[in-house]
């Protein structure tokens, strides 16, 4: 549970870097004018509980899986199922986000909907998913799909469709998305 509330708090702290100080009625203001915090709460506290070692709390997600799936799905309109890998300082901006099965993001995610990041081939047959790395940054209409490494600090434009691996400090955009931009590594905090 702590894990869950770590990445919460991480997740908060993206929704939140631009106040000084976070007054009560500020943090509703923020929390309720974002329904990407709202969503990331639900998102991991559902993975929290489906993926949890004791019985009991994975019978708990299973129960909650439905009215987590209508509330997210229906209400909110992104799609990003519980077994997603998804680091600290998730940022959902927007509807319309669509993630498929097994998707592995780093920390510090964001993405600008609507877009949609998933799998090439069958379920059945093997799938292909993609993995990303720390601090990228999707665009509205992007699409990321297959078997496809996204490095550290990735910008990838508005309706880019990346279908190929893109490396670390880079901007990608276009159809098939190319290297637009290498930019500067970020300083890592001391």
């Amino acid at each position: 549970m702590q894990q869950a509330f770590l990445y919460i708090n991480s997740d908060w702290k993206r929704y939140t870097a631009l106040h000084k100080h976070v007054s009560p009625l500020l943090f509703l203001v923020i929390f309720f004018r974002n329904p990407g915090m709202f969503f990331s709460v639900i998102f991991r506290f559902e993975r929290y509980f489906l993926y949890h070692k004791m019985i009991i709390l994975k019978v708990l997600g299973a129960i909650l899986y439905p009215f987590y799936f209508i509330i997210t799905y229906y209400i909110m309109d992104v799609d990003i199922p519980p077994d997603a890998t998804i680091g600290p300082g998730l940022y959902v901006h927007n509807r319309g986000i669509i993630f498929t099965s097994s998707v592995v993001a780093g920390k510090n995610l964001t993405l600008i909907g609507p877009l949609t990041i998933g799998m090439k081939g069958m379920a059945d047959k093997g799938v292909e998913v993609p993995k990303m790395g720390n601090d990228v940054t999707i665009f509205t209409g992007a699409r990321i799909i297959g078997d496809v490494k996204v490095g550290n600090n990735v910008y990838i434009g508005a309706n880019a469709v990346v279908v190929k691996d893109v490396s670390s400090n880079s901007v990608v955009g276009g159809v098939p998305a190319k290297l637009l931009k290498k930019i500067k590594p970020l300083k890592k905090n001391s």
